[in-house]
């Protein structure tokens, strides 16, 4: 028997243009919640982002929302924390991560009641540090799910039937198969059972959900044939932990790592290739004017509008911001990675949120838009020269 432990994550940025958000959430989100009704028996852990569940709200999906709040009362969906709008956690203070934490917590319990509680955590891009992990186990969290390669820094070596302890913590965690998660899930897992007939074994699968509908159009049915295999049992992934017992369990340090990193990346010190690469001009310049104007936003944490600043700073820092300045290609789907207006959302969310503290003096504001005006010239320098220039 195979256990599965699938584990989806949803998010979109904030402010998502709202065509997109309706196509994904016509070909996916509204797909995926009709899994519960169709296959008896089904279990899967998810991490419906609070940025995504912000939208949700403001676009009137209740019938959606009510779809996922049955299943998540019923026991079908397990639901994890995470941050509310889906920034690098390593990339942020210990506050900023807290209070992403928090906002997300407040979101899940308004949606799916008093009993959302913390139990697992889902990292960003699965962007681990052990100073994030050290805060999630202050928090109280019980586990975290992380890619195979922040085991030991190198793709070989995980036995896919353990959870771990994160060394000196209570923090556990399990660890996704990434060859498998980067393939259409179900069609390799029915793969997997086929191959391993009368064997029992474990494999723990994490993908973005809109591979579901949206990335992927699953022609031959392959979602079904792997939910209604006999030789699959879905299980979530606080039963796979409780399956491993509490006593026992390896104790791990694991690398600094996230999903998208190579061996490679992680021997030259570049943990997270995609949104924080040291030869990215943009990207080092719109995390440097982040942190700045997190700084101002600090400084005048007295200022009668010190909260919508908050507000704007929170949603500046989505990872989405940075990955759109890339310019790499995506690991897993090819594409090229680079989107100028979704770089340029981030610069606005930062200048923004410094242009509406009320008694911020000139020359910090004046700083504030000489760096903004910066990196609205490198984006678009870029952009023009390398996709428009003959």
């Amino acid at each position: 028997m195979i256990n599965w432990i699938n584990f989806l994550h949803i998010y979109q940025p904030p402010k998502q243009n709202e065509y997109i958000f309706h196509q994904v959430a016509r070909e996916s989100y509204f797909e995926i919640a009709k899994f519960f009704d169709e296959y008896d028996g089904l279990k899967l852990t998810m991490n419906l982002s609070g940025s995504l569940l912000e939208q949700f709200i403001a676009y009137r999906y209740d019938r959606l929302l009510e779809d996922f709040a049955r299943a998540f009362k019923s026991g079908e969906l397990e639901l994890v924390g995470s941050a509310m709008y889906h920034p690098i956690l390593p990339l942020l203070s210990d506050a900023e991560i807290e209070r992403q934490i928090l906002a997300d917590e407040r979101i899940k319990k308004s949606v799916f009641g008093a009993s959302y509680a913390r139990h697992g955590f889902y990292l960003p891009e699965m962007a681990y540090s052990r100073r994030v992990a050290e805060l999630l186990d202050r928090m109280g969290f019980e586990w975290i799910i992380l890619d195979e390669i922040s085991l030991t820094g190198k793709l070989d070596g995980l036995d896919r039937n353990k959870a771990y302890r994160i060394k000196g913590l209570r923090l556990k965690a399990v660890f996704r198969d990434r060859e498998i998660s980067n393939q259409f899930v179900p069609e390799k897992i029915r793969e997997l059972s086929e191959r391993l007939k009368g064997q029992d074994s474990s494999v723990v699968t994490a993908t973005d959900g809109e591979l579901y509908g949206h990335r992927h159009q699953d022609f031959y049915n392959k979602t079904k044939e792997a939910f209604t295999d006999s030789n699959i049992r879905s299980l979530q992934v606080s039963e796979f932990v409780a399956r491993c017992g509490e006593n026992g369990l390896d104790e791990i340090d694991p690398v600094t790592s996230c999903w998208e990193a190579t061996e490679a990346d992680l021997a030259c010190g570049n943990p997270f290739p995609y949104w924080d690469d040291a030869d990215n001009v943009i990207q080092q310049k719109l995390g440097d004017f982040g942190r700045f104007a997190a700084a101002l936003v600090e400084e005048n944490c007295g200022d009668e509008n010190h909260q919508v600043a908050q507000g704007l700073l929170d949603q500046g820092v989505a990872s989405c911001h940075l990955w759109a300045a890339s310019g790499k290609r995506s690991a897993v789907w090819k594409d090229l990675i680079w989107n100028p207006d979704i770089i340029e959302n981030g610069n606005l969310f930062f200048i923004k949120a410094v242009r509406s503290l009320r008694e911020l003096e000139t020359q910090k504001r004046m700083e504030a838009e000489t760096r903004f005006l910066e990196i609205t010239g490198l984006i678009w320098e870029f952009h023009w020269n390398k996709f428009y220039n003959s």
